[in-house]
Parts: C-alpha cells; structure tokens; sequence
C-alpha cells in the first residue's frame, strides 16, 4: 500500500473516477433528464449530435494549446473546463426554460468531450516521463465510479425525479475540478521531469504528418457509432423488453462492472501483445454486442451480453490510448489524444443525429440495426489496418 502511494496512480485515479461520474450522470441519463424536460426523442438526438459537432470543431484546437501550454498546467486548463461545467450545471437549476436547459446541457456536453483528451493526456505525461502510474488500474476506477453511480443514479432519479441530475453533475464536477487542478506533471513523487518537448520541425497539420491515422480513425468513428448507440438510447432499449429507469440503471451498471477487470489489469495483457492487438479484439466485441443486443429476446439475455463490455469497450478504452501513444512522436501526443476522442465524438455525433432520427420513426429495431452495421464497418477497418505493420513512434510502455 505504501508503494502504491508512492506514485501518480492513486491521485489520477480520483481524476478517473470523478470523470466516469460526471460521464454517467451527463451523458448516459441524458435521454431521462432531457425527456423530462419536454425535448423528444428526435430533439434529443439532434442536440447530442450538435454537441459533438462543435466538440470536433474544437478538440484539434484545444489539442495543439494543450502541446504547448506554458502558464497553466495541463491539469489546471482542466480544471478551468470543468469549472465552466459547474456554471453550466447551476444553470440548470436556476433557468427552467426548455430553451434554457437545452442550451445549458449543450454547453455541458461540448465541455465534458472537450475534457476527456487533456486527462488521458495528463496520464501519459506520466507515462512517458517514468513516472510510476499504473494507467489501467486508474481507468478502472473510473469504470467502477461508472458501474456505482450508473445503479445509484437510477435508484435516486426512481425516488427523486430527473431533476436531481444536476446537483449529482454538481457533486461529481466538484471533485473532478479539484483532482486535475493539483494534479502535477511529476505527481506525487515530486521527480524533476524534463520541459516539455519543444515545436516540432515538422509543422503540418496532424493527419498529413501521420497519414496512417486516417483509416484508424475511420474504424474508429464506426465502433464509437455503435457503442454510442447502445449507450446514449439505453433507455428506449430496455423499454420494448419491459424495463424502465431502473433496469436502465442496471445495464449501466453491469457495463461499468464488466469494465473494471479488463482495465485493471491492462498492463498484464501489454506484456503479451502489443496495443494494437487489444484494439482488434475491442472491435469484433463492438459487433458482437451490437448485434446480440438487436436480437435481445428479453431483459436477462440482455443483462447478460454486456460481458461483451470487458473485451469491447473496456479494452479499447485503455488500448487506444495506448496506440496512440505509439503511433505520435512525444511534442504531438496530445494533438494525438486528442484526435481519436475526436473520433469518439464524431460517433456520438452520428449516433445522437440517426439514432434519434431511428427511433422516432421506426423504433428501437432500427436504431439498433444501425449500431450492428456500424459496428461491423469498424471491425473490418480496424482489423486490416492494425493487422499490417505501421510505422510507429518509440513506445513508452509503463
């Protein structure tokens, strides 16, 4: 236990669980909350959608200021994002209007896409520099944060009402601020790491001088399509098989709990193959929950495919950030971070706007046929670009 707090990880491990909290308040109770606030299902999905747009209009800026910060920490810009949640979340709970709430839970959106690359860019810092962090094990904290607060969530809502949402966002949002705030590049070790890297020579736009990303980050958007699907109209699934918010609560918590071992001994499983090994495996599981969950017959089968979440999301959640390191060199790690949860974005981005659009009219069947389909593009992307051998940056394993 001494050894362990002799290092970064317990101290990004609160900043992973704070994070996968307010993830799970925002983002997977959205359709409830925003429902309940007289939007519709189409309304819904297009806000999702706009969301994401203006999130990857944003990312590859924030990721280059994110390269060469020099006044702020990388963890105290952070924390200035997530201080421009809190104001959007008391919004909330001061302008009732559906305009108002649409608006506020828009900005709350862009800012929480915006946030996810500069922390994992935080844990790789780490990383890269030797500073002991075990980034699997912190990612699966946030995982179990997830599982509790998605159960939780759906426990207080069935009592409360929608209407609490954004006092939990207030409480998760809280502790998410303070972590990445005092978060330092040496941790809590205090080492004496070298400056960041300076202005590369190589001054073009980051997918010319990385042209082996593109079709990664094609696959990418396709099984980010499908998951989102699955993640973001959970609700509206479980509906048709007789459930409500509080069995939408359980899958969510299933899924959290199905991430946790995958994560946690993530550094295990990079002793036996390389990133981009795990990364295929995530992608037929992407398919293969997709498409048993268009087949769901009843609510125990589908309790029972989110074991698909272990070898599918949780893998590529750590995986990919992995990769990326690979693939960059060190002055472009954040840019690179950056990108690939742009192409999570845009996924969300795809399914808000034909998820949303599906259901209202044609109904869960359908949306659900568009994250099998999805996820099977992704898959084959996925699985011959990885297959064949890319060139690739040293890699900074620890």
């Amino acid at each position: 236990m001494k050894k362990l707090f002799a290092t970064a990880t317990p101290h990004y491990a609160w900043i992973q669980a704070s994070y996968w909290m307010a993830y799970c308040i925002l983002f997977s109770f959205s359709s409830l909350y925003l429902l309940d606030r007289g939007l519709t299902n189409g309304e819904i999905g297009l806000l999702l959608g706009l969301a994401g747009a203006l999130a990857s209009l944003l990312q590859p800026w924030v990721g280059a200021r994110g390269d060469r910060l020099r006044r702020l920490s990388l963890g105290q810009f952070a924390g200035a994002l997530v201080a421009a949640m809190g104001l959007c979340a008391v919004g909330l709970l001061l302008f009732p209007g559906k305009g108002a709430q649409a608006g506020l839970y828009l900005g709350l959106l862009v800012l929480l896409h915006l946030l996810a690359p500069l922390l994992y860019a935080l844990g790789m810092d780490c990383v890269n520099n030797q500073v002991p962090l075990n980034f699997g094990l912190a990612r699966g904290m946030g995982g179990m944060s997830f599982a509790l607060v998605s159960g939780l969530c759906g426990w207080v809502t069935a009592l409360a009402g929608p209407g609490v949402i954004p006092v939990l966002l207030l409480l998760a949002g809280g502790m998410l601020g303070v972590g990445a705030a005092t978060f330092r590049r040496g941790g809590p070790v205090g080492r004496n790491l070298p400056k960041a890297p300076p202005p590369p020579a190589d001054r073009r736009p980051f997918l010319k001088k990385y042209p082996q990303c593109r079709p990664l980050l094609a696959g990418a958007v396709l099984v980010c399509t499908s998951h989102n699907v699955l993640a973001s109209f959970c609700l509206q699934i479980v509906q048709p098989l007789g459930g409500g918010s509080g069995e939408m609560g359980w899958v969510l918590t299933l899924q959290g709990i199905m991430d946790i071992p995958a994560m946690v001994l993530f550094a295990l499983l990079l002793r036996r193959a390389r990133a981009r090994v795990w990364v295929r495996l995530a992608g037929v599981s992407f398919f293969l929950h997709a498409l048993l969950s268009w087949a769901a017959p009843n609510l125990p089968f589908l309790y029972a495919i989110q074991v698909f979440e272990m070898t599918g999301y949780a893998v590529y959640a750590v995986a990919s950030v992995y990769l990326v390191n690979d693939l960059v060199d060190l002055c472009d790690r954040v840019q690179g971070q950056t990108y690939f949860n742009m192409a999570n974005t845009l996924g969300i981005v795809a399914s808000s706007f034909a998820g949303g659009f599906l259901l209202d009219l044609a109904g869960p069947q359908a949306a659900l046929a568009l994250a099998a389909l999805t996820g099977a593009g992704g898959m084959g992307l996925l699985w011959v670009c990885l297959g064949r051998r890319a060139e690739v940056a040293e890699p900074q394993h620890g």
